[in-house]
C-alpha cells in the first residue's frame, strides 16, 4: 500500500512543478523576482519529494541565479560550431551553460 501512496505523492509533486514552471515563464515579463521565487519553490519540491526534474525544466532554469531561461528575453543562445556545443548565457548573472550537440 505504501508504494501506491508514494507514487501518488510523486505525481502530485510533478504536476505542481510543471504548473509552477509555466507560471514562472509567464511571470518573467512582469516581475523577474516573482519568477525566481517560483523556480526556488520548484527546486524545493524536487528535493523534498526526491523528484527528478524533467529535462526541459532542468535546462530552462539557470543553475547559478535560478532565473527562468526564455530565449531572447533572459538568455542568449549561441552555436559554437568549432567546439560542437550550444552556449546558453543568462542575462541576469552571466552564467554560461554548454550543451553538446
Amino acid at each position: 500500500m505504501k508504494a501506491g501512496k508514494n507514487s501518488m505523492v510523486v505525481e502530485i509533486a510533478e504536476r505542481r512543478i510543471r504548473i509552477l514552471y509555466d507560471l514562472a515563464k509567464k511571470a518573467y515579463s512582469d516581475d523577474p523576482n516573482i519568477s525566481k521565487s517560483y523556480t526556488r519553490i520548484i527546486k524545493q519540491i524536487s528535493r523534498h519529494y526526491k523528484v527528478t526534474l524533467p529535462h526541459d525544466i532542468k535546462t530552462g532554469i539557470c543553475k547559478k541565479c535560478g532565473s527562468v531561461l526564455i530565449p531572447g528575453a533572459s538568455v542568449s543562445i549561441r552555436l559554437v560550431s568549432s567546439k560542437g556545443y550550444v552556449s546558453y548565457k543568462c542575462a541576469e548573472c552571466g552564467f554560461e551553460k554548454h550543451i553538446p550537440y
